[in-house]
């Protein structure tokens, strides 16, 4: 994350574009690119303007880490491209350590809210029915063949994976904070 002089005001910008981002993704199923790009470009440049080429580097290394882990569940039709620019700006504000962390938070949380949507909303039943068939294929074929949801399931409906996003960022820099706390406190014991 930014050095301390701007770590406040960064960490603010962030959470306003996480929280736009999450409020026009669950009215209107997209994520506006002045939001990711304009947040991936923000991002970056705070990083360069307080730390130099160094800092350059580190936003766009955060940048690549956040698109990087999600690039392949873009391509697979698991989300969409709005959801890998804005883990992008996230990862551009967060650094790239940060940016790993805050990707595997927010993967958590959306496998989660996954769950927590099929159940609400009576798709689990199906799901598992179509996870049976495909491990009977499998006893009986030794091939596998995995049956696509029907077009009424809850598996093939959208969700908005900015939430999601959003709740792995904020855990992160819950955490950040936590272990600075925690790291001030054991220099004070050893002073």
């Amino acid at each position: 994350m930014l050095e301390d002089a701007t770590f406040h005001g960064s960490t603010v910008l962030l959470l306003v574009i996480l929280a736009a981002a999450t409020w026009t993704d669950l009215n209107y199923h997209r994520i506006p690119n002045v939001l990711s790009l304009g947040g991936m470009i923000l991002g970056i440049a705070l990083h360069g303007w307080t730390a130099g080429f160094p800092g350059f580097v580190t936003g766009l290394g955060g940048t690549v880490v956040g698109m990087a882990i999600f690039l392949p569940f873009y391509l697979a039709h698991g989300m969409g491209a709005g959801d890998v620019k804005l883990m992008g700006a996230a990862g551009s504000f967060l650094g790239p350590q940060n940016a790993l962390l805050a990707t595997g938070l927010s993967l958590a949380a959306g496998g989660i809210m996954a769950i927590i949507i099929l159940l609400v909303r009576g798709g689990f039943t199906p799901l598992l029915k179509r996870y049976w068939a495909t491990i009977k294929c499998f006893i009986y074929t030794r091939r596998i063949v995995h049956p696509p949801p029907a077009v009424w399931e809850v598996a093939t409906m959208k969700f908005p994976y900015a939430a999601a996003i959003g709740i792995g960022t904020v855990a992160t820099l819950w955490w950040l904070t936590t272990l600075q706390g925690l790291s001030d406190f054991l220099l004070l014991l050893i002073r």
